[in-house]
């Protein structure tokens, strides 16, 4: 529920020409109509303005199913948060709501994207239009400077009391729970809040994605290939939260011990005790009846022996086999079996419940421990190869990162892809998601100190994206032609899109 008082005594500066905080007068013409008995005095509801600041920002993104709007914002640590707006026949009911800020952003949701509350969707129109020289989201020193245009300001203060009306009308009658909500895979319907358009593309059925949702619901052993940072192990994620899946993962690694794959031995107090490592809980979860995705991610960084392990554990064997084993009789049906060294327990998975999604980077600026052996090959049931995302799936995310920095980013990151010493180039390795998305993290932290965009570009460019792509020197520092040509092509990239 809307806590009013909070709402009035907290704190924005986002949008300085209102102030920061305290008892702000508004003009009596931006006076909602929707109450014409309240107050004629109104003062800035500085929740209100805080929602408003943070969709022109770009810090709100959204996804409808139906009549269902999921929105992610920041929550008050500078987090992310989920929540969530249902339409109901004859009310709406409101998820994660919070008091002060997070109501407005879903009162805003459902006028925006829901076509709900008509004054309110006039007058963010009429704020857009005052914008429709500068391109949204906004950087915040951009919002900043226009909150001193006073058309902008005045349209502001229009939308401030219409949110802040419908809020104190209708705020008391939704229905409010706190849930923890998935985040979606994608927020398609961002540009609705900007007065954009929504890009629809049917799924394709052959994607990888696709390809491993459908055959997680049936159980499968699966090989994923691309560079490193494509997002193969985003991809992982992404399928058992949209399947329903328990997700246990194992980071392949160097000097990996059984006890950090399969599990160990532990003394208690009540004597050894076995203790589950990622592979056992993987097996134990399915084998209590839970659909279960086991990722191995790195899978060529585990040394020969384990990756043994693996090939004896993705051996299915049938119900016969499974009661000799257990000594206990078991549904018609395909089991992955698992022992437990030196715990005397053989462990057994159902192959409908338990899918092994493995992954491998390509290339060779990585530590391997070897090739994948033809044994362990021939029990991938489905291998697939991954690319780089395309800009319509990778700008989304990159615009929740640092909006004003998102498009020159990317650019970036594609022009190092063929920018490295295997092309006959200066770069050691080029840019991936990880390391674009570290970049625009420095970089949103430099505009929210003030800096101007392209000096924030070219400051955190410095220490994000050079020690990553350029070699280092026997002095154990960045090749410094490695760092000029990184340079060249960002100015490039600025001049393209006339970044100030």
């Amino acid at each position: 529920m809307i806590d009013s008082r909070r709402v009035f005594s907290m704190s924005c500066d986002l949008f300085p020409s209102l102030g920061t905080k305290g008892m702000v007068n508004m003009p009596s013409t931006c006076r909602s109509l929707l109450d014409p008995n309240g107050m004629a005095m109104r003062r800035v509801p500085w929740g209100a303005l805080t929602a408003a600041c943070q969709v022109l920002l770009g810090s709100v993104q959204a996804h409808q199913e139906g009549q269902t709007l999921t929105l992610e914002c920041q929550d008050k640590h500078g987090g992310r948060q989920v929540i969530r707006v249902e339409q109901g026949q004859s009310n709406f009911s409101w998820v994660n709501a919070g008091t002060t800020v997070r109501p407005y952003l879903l009162i805003l949701g459902e006028a925006l994207i829901f076509g709900k509350h008509p004054e309110l969707q006039e007058r963010w129109q009429g704020l857009l239009e005052t914008m429709k020289d500068v391109r949204l989201p906004l950087a915040r020193i951009q919002l900043s400077n226009l909150s001193a245009q006073e058309p902008v300001k005045d349209a502001m203060c229009k939308v401030l009391d219409t949110l802040y009306t419908v809020g104190k009308l209708e705020g008391a009658y939704r229905v409010e729970s706190e849930a923890a909500l998935p985040a979606p895979a994608r927020y398609e319907h961002t540009p609705l809040l900007w007065g954009g358009t929504v890009k629809r593309a049917a799924a394709d059925p052959l994607s990888p994605e696709s390809v491993l949702a459908r055959r997680v619901g049936r159980g499968v052993r699966a090989l994923l290939c691309g560079p490193t940072g494509c997002g193969k192990t985003e991809l992982d994620k992404r399928v058992a939260l949209q399947t329903g899946a328990r997700l246990v993962s194992i980071k392949g690694r160097p000097g990996l011990e059984d006890r950090d794959m399969i599990g160990f031995i532990s003394p208690t107090v009540q004597g050894p005790q076995w203790m589950d490592g990622p592979l056992a809980r993987a097996w134990r979860l399915a084998q209590g009846g839970e659909r279960v995705v086991l990722l191995v991610d790195e899978l060529l960084r585990l040394d020969a022996y384990h990756r043994n392990v693996l090939i004896g554990g993705l051996d299915d064997v049938n119900a016969e086999e499974l009661e000799a084993l257990t000594g206990q009789a078991h549904p018609a049906g395909r089991y992955y079996t698992l022992e437990l060294p030196g715990a005397g327990e053989v462990l057994y998975a159902s192959t409908s419940l338990l899918s092994v999604i493995c992954t491998t980077n390509v290339g060779g600026s990585y530590t391997q421990s070897g090739e994948i052996d033809p044994a362990l090959l021939r029990r991938f049931q489905r291998t697939l190869f991954l690319e780089y995302p395309e800009a319509a799936d990778i700008l989304p995310v990159y615009r929740q990162a640092c909006a004003p920095a998102a498009e020159v980013a990317y650019s970036l990151e594609v022009v190092t892809r063929s920018s490295t010493t295997a092309d006959g180039q200066l770069l050691e390795r080029p840019m991936n998601i990880g390391v674009t998305l570290n970049y625009l993290a420095e970089v949103q932290d430099l505009l929210d100190m003030g800096m101007l965009l392209r000096a924030a570009l070219e400051a955190a460019l410095l220490v994000t994206v050079v020690p990553f792509c350029c070699a280092m020197t026997q002095a154990g520092t960045p090749d410094e032609a490695g760092i000029n040509m990184l340079k060249v092509k960002l100015q490039a990239e600025c001049q393209q899109r006339k970044v100030a």
